[in-house]
């Protein structure tokens, strides 16, 4: 429900994205140079600019409470295997999404730092720690996909399509950090679709173990 609600909160559209994008919000968090903010938000039409910079506030406000929920998620799925398989190697999953968890929230403080200091074009540190903390999110997410995938490998059929989907999420991860490009629009696009045959297996999953 959080997440058809912020993709009504993010603006759609954008006056200039990043090569490759086509999200604004993913080219958002992974913006690079002051020109492609500038040129993103649009530097002449500064009405156009003041709405799209107030529909990313919002959402990124509302992306609070949407990363708690996730990596609620996520923390609970690792704790679930663990418990089920007795391994606690899955722990490592409690881990990265607490990694994860501080990282998303310090990437919103720069997303709004920059957004709230558009007009006078004074966001280089936001820039710098915003490229670090986004892919200690999104990194973070695809090792916790990679290091639940023994877990789902050896399921049945549909639980090894999610162990399969998994590593290829991490792969198109690794891809997308050595040449940011349109890969990072399908990593992103990998990490939702894990997200939801995740949420559909946790409803169909049954163990006799209780």
């Amino acid at each position: 429900m959080m997440s058809v609600l912020l993709l009504f909160v993010f603006p759609t559209k954008a006056p200039s994205l990043p090569e490759g994008f086509c999200t604004p919000i993913i080219a958002f968090e992974f913006i690079q140079t002051k020109t492609e903010v500038i040129e993103m938000f649009g530097s002449e039409n500064i009405t156009m600019r003041t709405e799209m910079a107030r529909a990313m506030d919002l959402g990124n406000w509302l992306d609070y409470v949407y990363m708690c929920l996730y990596s609620a998620f996520l923390l609970m799925v690792s704790v679930t295997c663990a418990r089920l398989s007795k391994n606690k190697y899955y722990y490592a999953g409690v881990v990265l999404t607490l990694v994860v968890l501080a990282a998303d929230a310090l990437e919103n403080v720069q997303l709004l730092g920059i957004t709230a200091n558009l007009s006078t074009g004074n966001f280089d540190s936001q820039l710098r720690l915003l490229h670090m903390f986004t892919w200690i999110k999104w990194g973070g997410i695809a090792l916790i996909f990679l290091a639940l995938s023994p877990w789902f490998l050896k399921g049945g059929r549909f639980s090894k399509i999610i162990g399969i989907m998994g590593i290829i999420s991490f792969i198109l991860g690794v891809a997308a950090y050595i040449n940011r490009s349109v890969i990072n629009e399908i990593f992103s696009l990998s990490v939702a679709l894990m997200f939801i045959l995740m949420i559909i297996y946790c409803f169909t999953y049954k163990t006799d173990k209780l």
